[in-house]
């Protein structure tokens, strides 16, 4: 910090109502070059009751960063860097320059690592979520963070972001190209002044799916693995609702999203709809088979005996909040998002239902807990046992909250949580309860 106020040789001055950038900033008025670096801590305890297999009750930190941005002219670097768990994780980081605005309203390109604009969950900031996790449908159904770039419009009454991505943000994949995905929200807002606000909106992603493991000899295995925890961080566990879907190719995400804010109260919520087209290598896989005990001996017995076909799986949530002291509720225009309680003395109560569906059984099959497999029509034979069955879970979530804000930089949150399972992997795990408690702080 000192080296930054030799260098810049400016002052350093106070964000006191506007938590979402740092504290400290450090400008050159003559270059037009502002830098900025703040920290964000998280510290939970959760005490979990469940009916079978016990989750892991105590405390953790859950969120610990360091956070920077430069802004010079129309361009607006920012970084931010998680150590929550002893280890270094990548966030956001990317570079944004801002067109000069119209009178359509404001214009923008960003390029980076960073959450693509696909669901207004993700691009809620946690610090300002109002609950103490995102809930599970979006955990485990809607894209977090990517590497691509994006162009974004918006004024009072539309809003638009889309872009590029890529599949893997290192490209170390074991074998295969990196894949890319098409990334967009679209919002109306037929309301939308500082008392008021409504908005309605949709959203795409279409993702190719080109990395995967070598199988079978020369053939070429793709799949997407899908979880998520039940809604909380201090036991991250995702084996209670989790679904690995093989040979994916394609995946196509559709949401839809509302939202109502008046000065005291808020609603909102989002569906999500995810397919899963699959591709795989027949003739390969049936040409190495052959020879064996159990071969099949032609192309079309070899796929009847072998199914494949498209996996659906779903969800969605409905939060609501309402503040009882406090100034008024606020809306971000330029990400189409709620916007956090960040003052003094603001107390607020909270609600949310979630569904999240990541089973796609088909009708009449059986699982068999011994063997840990599905069985086609309920019939169980060593040969040839292979359904199309994807048994992910599914999780229904009911959680009450109540926020406290000391000033703006320090709050408190509390809930409870109580959670209905149906897994066929854990077939005694039903009803889940839990009680989450959590300091954080940003500056």
């Amino acid at each position: 910090m000192v080296t930054a106020l030799l260098f810049f040789g400016g002052v350093a001055q106070a964000q006191p109502k506007d938590v979402a950038k740092p504290l400290i900033e450090v400008g050159n008025r003559a270059q037009d070059l502002k830098f900025t670096v703040g920290a964000r801590f998280f510290g939970d305890v959760a005490y979990y009751h469940s009916e079978y297999t016990p989750m892991n009750s105590g405390a953790a930190i859950t969120d610990a960063r360091i956070r920077t941005s430069l802004t010079y002219k129309d361009f607006y670097f920012y970084a931010d860097f998680d150590f929550s768990k002893g280890i270094f994780k990548q966030k956001n980081i990317f570079v944004q320059y801002n067109f000069a605005e119209t009178m359509r309203g404001f214009h923008s390109l960003k390029a980076g690592f960073f959450c693509e604009p696909s669901t207004m969950s993700y691009n809620t900031s946690m610090y300002n979520y109002h609950f103490m996790s995102r809930p599970a449908v979006v955990n485990a159904l809607a894209p977090g963070r990517s590497l691509g770039v994006t162009y974004k419009f918006y004024n009072t009454h539309f809003f638009a972001d889309q872009g590029v991505f890529s599949e893997n943000k290192y490209n170390d994949q074991i074998s295969g190209y990196q894949g890319v995905s098409l990334s967009g929200r679209w919002l109306y807002r037929p309301v939308n002044d500082p008392r008021t606000t409504v908005h309605i909106g949709a959203a795409l992603r279409y993702g190719h799916i080109s990395t995967g493991v070598p199988v079978d000899n020369d053939a070429f295995k793709t799949q997407v693995d899908l979880g998520s925890s039940m809604e909380t961080y201090v036991d991250p566990t995702t084996k209670f609702l989790h679904a690995q879907v093989p040979w994916t190719k394609n995946t196509l995400t559709i949401s839809a999203e509302g939202l109502v804010k008046t000065d005291r109260l808020f609603a909102r919520g989002e569906y999500i709809y995810k397919k899963f087209y699959k591709d795989r290598p027949d003739q390969t896989l049936f040409e190495n088979q052959l020879g064996g005990v159990w071969s099949w001996t032609t192309l079309e017995s070899w796929q009847a005996g072998n199914p494949i076909r498209t996996t659906n799986f779903s969800g969605g949530y409905v939060e609501a909040g309402w503040l009882i002291l406090g100034n008024r509720y606020e809306y971000d225009d330029a990400y189409g998002v709620l916007k956090g309680t960040n003052t003094k003395g603001a107390l607020e109560l909270v609600a949310r239902y979630s569904y999240t569906q990541l089973n796609d059984i088909n009708k009449g099959d059986f699982f068999l807990i011994g063997k840990q497999t599905f069985y086609p029509n309920g019939t169980v034979a060593d040969y040839p046992p292979v359904s199309t069955s994807i048994g992910g879970g599914k999780l229904q979530s009911i959680t009450v909250g109540l926020n406290y804000t000391f000033n703006q930089y320090l709050k408190v949150m509390g809930e409870y949580q109580y959670s209905r399972l149906d897994n066929v992997y854990f077939p005694m795990d039903k009803n889940f309860n839990s009680v989450q408690m959590r300091l954080m702080f940003s500056f």
